[in-house]
């Protein structure tokens, strides 16, 4: 009946959570799996695949493999695979890989394709390579 496997945490990426229309998140959520979000976040959200429905509130940062958004948005989100829904309304900076939109949706956003740039442009040791190639060059 047990077995020392059963002692093992299994990994299951199709388990889904539902944050529900009736619910209000102040904080901060970290899950694996599919979120779908119909009632109103404000805080960040990191997990593999988000979904907020055209019911949803979000107010805060996404970090995801993929990102769909169809209600209330307002932040930046990180993600490989990015959609946008027919009533999607969003406000913020977008990293992503690949970018779907439907016709519709109201945009007040920066697109910014190619994660590795984010990650390259938050580096400390590029912003003083720049500074000095800057000097170089004013001083020729």
């Amino acid at each position: 009946m047990f077995s020392r496997d059963s002692d093992k945490p299994t990994k299951n990426s199709s388990s889904s959570s539902i944050i529900g229309t009736e619910m209000q998140i102040n904080g901060n959520i970290k899950c694996s799996g599919k979120l779908v979000l119909k009632g109103t976040v404000k805080g960040n959200i990191e997990c593999e695949h988000v979904h907020i429905s055209s019911e949803g509130t979000q107010t805060g940062n996404i970090k995801a493999i993929e990102c769909i958004i169809g209600g209330n948005f307002t932040g930046d989100v990180v993600a490989e695979s990015l959609a946008f829904e027919s009533n999607a309304n969003i406000k913020g900076n977008m990293y992503y890989n690949s970018l779907s939109a439907r016709p519709g949706s109201n945009l007040e956003i920066h697109l910014f394709r190619g994660l590795e740039k984010r990650i390259e442009d938050k580096s400390p040791k590029k912003d003083k390579v720049k500074k000095t190639q800057r000097k170089k060059i004013k001083g020729t």
